[in-house]
């Protein structure tokens, strides 16, 4: 029998301290909690096969690296480096997954598809000694179709074949598509100066909501979009192999991100599919259909829902379980991680007194 853990949309960055203060592109403060997740599922394993898939967008290459709006091949490297520092808990966790005799499946994102280069997936091993398996596209197994689901979104799409491009100088550098370089042009300017708006979802609405409570920002980031779109009215789309012009309704389902349920409709067509998985869009969801199943493993980065009729702060370590068997029938569902609680802790704050 096996069982399938999948986790999506962590972004992982370089940690949450820097030699400049606090690092507001980090996302994820949550190793301890992945640490003891991992632990309980280890530990509960009992006759399954375990393999944990990770759903893309684990690694914030495109955030945590890019300068002069480009991501330099040698950066990712030294960001690499630094992001297994800050995050060894994250990485003990998957080394230990490992070493009790789980698998481990990573499927590229478009936040980190530079993981598609093989130096990147050898430094990372030669780091961790942790043996991933890397995905480019969709992970299909037992009737289960896994994928991050960006590819649906035609800015969004990325080149996993040829990931590294040369600029006008020389330097290797990401093959972004156009959606991340909207990302790290526009997005991330204005988040760096108001760190929560990053966290508004979904983009669409959070515009709205942005001229009643934020004007100011907000008018700055239309007049950045637009003159970003001016400037940037072709894209390059890798599954058609060739450039088109930016079309308005491209932008607006990269905002909403609908375009990525409606396609695991589609998917679910296929009499050979019984559940699909994605991430991507940072909401967790669960659609079944008959004996159909669609389900988005969310995120575990807090955000701020602007969609009825959860309105508010979301925060939610969502995850979702598959499992299959020759006599069993298969299950797939989405939890919510609340951790292991303590019964109790040691107080180890004390006074101490000299002896008389």
């Amino acid at each position: 029998m096996r069982r399938l853990i999948i986790v999506s949309d962590l972004h992982l960055g370089a940690g949450r301290a820097s030699k400049a203060g606090i690092n507001y592109r980090e996302d994820f403060v949550y190793d301890s909690d992945f640490y003891e997740f991992l632990k309980y599922w280890s530990k509960d394993a009992g006759n399954y096969e375990l393999e944990l898939v990770l759903n893309g967008d684990i690694i914030d290459i495109i955030k945590s690296v890019y300068r002069d709006g480009k991501v330099y091949k040698k950066d990712t490297i030294e960001f690499l480096n630094n992001c297994v520092d800050a995050h060894k808990v994250f990485f003990s966790a998957l080394k230990e997954f490992e070493y009790e005799g789980g698998k481990i499946t990573y499927i590229i994102g478009n936040h980190d598809h530079a993981m598609a280069s093989p130096e990147l997936q050898a430094f990372l091993y030669e780091k961790t000694g942790i043996s991933m398996r890397f995905v480019k596209r969709e992970y299909f197994t037992d009737g289960i179709w896994i994928e991050h689901g960006h590819k649906y979104e035609a800015i969004n799409r990325v080149d996993t074949e040829t990931v590294w491009i040369k600029d006008e100088k020389g330097n290797e550098i990401l093959n972004m598509p156009w959606g991340s370089r909207f990302v790290v042009e526009v997005i991330d300017k204005i988040s760096f100066k108001k760190p929560y708006l990053d966290r508004w979802r979904p983009l669409g609405k959070s515009v709205k909501w942005g001229l009643i409570f934020e004007t100011r920002i907000t008018l700055y980031a239309i007049f950045r979009t637009i003159l970003f779109i001016l400037r940037n009215r072709r894209f390059y789309d890798p599954i058609m192999r060739r450039k088109f012009k930016v079309p308005l309704r491209s932008v607006m389902d990269a905002m909403g991100h609908k375009i990525v349920n409606r396609s695991a409709d589609v998917i679910l067509r296929r009499p050979e599919i019984k559940t699909a998985i994605m991430g991507h869009t940072h909401k967790g969801m669960v659609v079944r259909r008959g004996n159909k199943t669609y389900i988005n493993t969310g995120t575990w980065i807090p955000y701020v829902s602007l969609d009825t009729p959860q309105i508010g702060l979301v925060e939610k370590k969502t995850f979702c379980i598959v499992e299959t068997g020759k006599d069993k029938q298969p299950f797939s569902g989405l939890f919510v991680w609340y951790g292991i609680k303590k019964v109790f802790d040691e107080v180890k704050e004390y006074m101490e007194i000299p002896p008389d």
